[in-house]
């Protein structure tokens, strides 16, 4: 059995803490919108013919919409700019690491843990 007095609460008001992991309607975003937001602006102002490497890790389909499709859909990132690449690495499902076939050859879909990347290539 738990204890409960060793469970994590709030500071300010009592109530137990969660994790922020998008789990059902409480979770909020709140807190990720200004990251958003700096990136979104840093995007903007890269100069027109700008070369990126988008890499995504593990990014699936609970939380779409955080990482996944604005990396895939984003006006003149992977989509819409031709120096722009996508990487995407994920073993979790045999559709998470898969790309849109729109983008050619200039998305890659790894289906292999990081790590396992990572070593593959340190060696």
């Amino acid at each position: 059995m738990t204890d409960p007095q060793a469970l994590p609460r709030c500071p300010r008001c009592g109530v137990d803490v969660f994790p922020t992991i998008r789990v059902g309607p409480e979770f909020v975003d709140d807190f990720y919108l200004p990251a958003g937001q700096r990136l979104a602006q840093w995007l903007d102002d890269a100069p027109t013919g700008s070369a990126l490497l988008v890499v995504e890790i593990g990014a699936g389909f609970n939380t779409p919409g955080v990482t996944r499709r604005p990396m895939e859909n984003r006006e003149k990132l992977v989509r819409q700019t031709p120096r722009v690449r996508l990487v995407r690495i994920n073993p979790d499902h045999p559709d998470h690491p898969d790309v849109p076939a729109d983008l050619g050859a200039r998305a890659l879909s790894v289906p292999l843990g990081a790590d396992r990347l990572l070593d593959g290539l340190a060696a």
